[in-house]
């Protein structure tokens, strides 16, 4: 007889995690033994409670995470822990109707793994035109860079055979990337998926959906720098960090621009005397965002510390700006504003790797 290991993690699923649990034990799979293993990602409602009843029943196995770590690491954990032949991934929420499970057995003889498709059956209940729209961009575009033919690739049902449990375990991604990219390409790249119709109602965010559009840009952002070979979780925090800072940048350029242009036009200031009060301007907002938003460094211990080397940068910056400025204003005959945007181009690339040395 066959082993078939179903993987729950969950996060805050109180309210459904038992229900879905005695769905699993009902369902008929006469040539298949079954383990049901729940992995309870720092779940800080009662799930813990629940799920610790459920496995002195001895209806689950139950492992938890010491903190909320992301779907991904939940996932991996189960693999860990999962015997069976063939491993099926279910969410703890009713989103996913357990009684689709036989039909993704039944599809497994002719190929590798099997996915259940919300888009290939018609009656699903609808769901939020951002996500069913986003689903479909994220799977076309997954379609068009490594060469599928997907209709769902954040399906949650992914079933697929133990040998690629070690290539699974070894990534470092721990949140949804994990599951839409890095586990649908390592089963894709190593054999065949057949996708069959599956039934859906999703739920809304008050009834504790958790997917947004911040997990959308991240998973295109995971699924094109996968096919450059770029498939580290740090490649995509590095990416994130350089994408927060040219933002704050853009911004800190923009407040100096502004401000330049006001003291230089209504308060009739010289350009060089304006760019340099425009600087202090900047200069706090600058420090205040790239501290605690770029970098992510909340010690506000460290900014007794952090703040005269920052402002060290900022004052060479500032002297290689007013060079720049007045070089491009006086030599190469530019505009005083554009000058000044060139110039903060120029100096950007070097901040960031300054402050990445600040903040750290």
């Amino acid at each position: 007889m066959k082993k078939l290991s179903i993987i729950i993690p969950c996060y805050n699923e109180s309210a459904t995690l038992g229900g879905i649990v005695e769905q699993l034990n009902a369902l008929a799979l006469p040539e298949w033994e079954r383990e049901i293993i729940i992995v309870d990602d720092g779940s800080i409602d009662d799930t813990p409670s629940i799920l610790r009843a459920l496995e002195h029943k001895g209806d689950v196995i139950a492992l938890s995470l010491p903190h909320n770590l992301g779907k991904g690491a939940a996932v991996k954990r189960g693999l860990q822990a999962a015997t069976g032949d063939h491993i099926l991934i279910q969410d703890a929420d009713m989103e996913y109707d357990p009684r689709d499970i036989p039909a993704l057995i039944e599809a497994l003889p002719g190929s590798d793994s099997v996915f259940g498709s919300r888009n290939l059956r018609s009656n699903n209940v609808p769901y939020n035109a951002v996500f069913f729209y986003g689903g479909l961009l994220v799977t076309k575009l997954f379609n068009f860079v490594f060469g599928t033919q997907l209709t769902d690739l954040a399906t949650c049902y992914k079933l697929f055979p133990r040998r690629f449990v070690p290539t699974l375990v070894a990534s470092d991604h721990d949140d949804f990337v994990f599951d839409s990219v890095v586990l649908t390409r390592t089963l894709g790249a190593g054999g065949t998926i057949k996708e069959v119709p599956i039934s859906y109602h999703a739920r809304k965010k008050r009834e504790g959906k958790k997917l947004n559009a911040l997990h959308g840009m991240k998973i295109v952002a995971a699924l094109f720098l996968a096919r450059i070979g770029l498939t580290k979780a740090a490649h995509m925090a590095s990416l994130a960090k350089i994408f927060r800072f040219l933002a704050i940048g853009t911004n800190a350029a923009l407040i100096h621009i502004i401000t330049l242009y006001l003291f230089t036009e209504y308060a009739h200031l010289w350009y060089i005397y304006s760019t340099v009060l425009a600087f202090v301007v900047a200069f706090v907002f600058n420090f205040s965002m790239q501290k605690y938003w770029v970098f992510k460094s909340a010690e506000h211990a460290k900014i007794p510390v952090q703040f005269p080397l920052h402002l060290v940068v900022a004052l060479i910056n500032l002297c290689i700006n007013v060079l720049l400025l007045y070089l491009f204003v006086e030599y190469l005959g530019l505009w005083y504003v554009l000058a000044q945007a060139l110039a903060s181009a120029i100096i950007a690339i070097e901040t960031f790797v300054l402050l990445r040395l600040i903040f750290k």
